[in-house]
């Protein structure tokens, strides 16, 4: 397995060869390899800022920002690189994984229920992302 993040939007996965298109922001050809010796908490909150970057130029959803706890972000990033290291993808770390591919996918992080939890909760489940105030 091998490790590529999405040159845009940041998005981090898991495979033998990279996607065609990017899960998260749908741009084409923009994965680039990582040797995942280099993902450690710096490479994550990178891409964790690329995302909120990609996800505030977005006009249909309210603007976010990183959580600024670093505690809580190293303590995702510990359980993502855990993921990483036993072969799964970038999981939400505060998901359950269900066994079935398909609808594990909507839980690489970001999930796929992110936004509308910070609409309502003003931040998502994990903490990552929290709303801009």
């Amino acid at each position: 397995m091998k490790i590529f993040r999405c040159n845009i939007c940041g998005y981090i996965y898991q495979d033998k060869e990279a996607p065609c298109e990017c899960p998260f922001c749908r741009n084409q050809k923009v994965f680039d390899q990582i040797e995942l010796a280099n993902v450690n908490y710096n490479f994550l909150k990178d891409a964790w800022d690329k995302q909120v970057k990609w996800m505030n130029n977005t006009k249909y959803q309210i603007e976010i920002k990183l959580n600024p706890d670093e505690e809580v972000l190293r303590g995702l990033a510990e359980a993502m690189i855990k993921n990483l290291n036993q072969g799964k993808q970038a999981y939400c770390p505060c998901r359950v994984l269900s066994g079935n591919e398909l609808a594990d996918k909507k839980i690489i992080c970001p999930c796929y229920f992110y936004m509308g939890e910070v609409e309502i909760n003003k931040k998502c489940h994990c903490s990552l992302y929290i709303a801009k105030e």
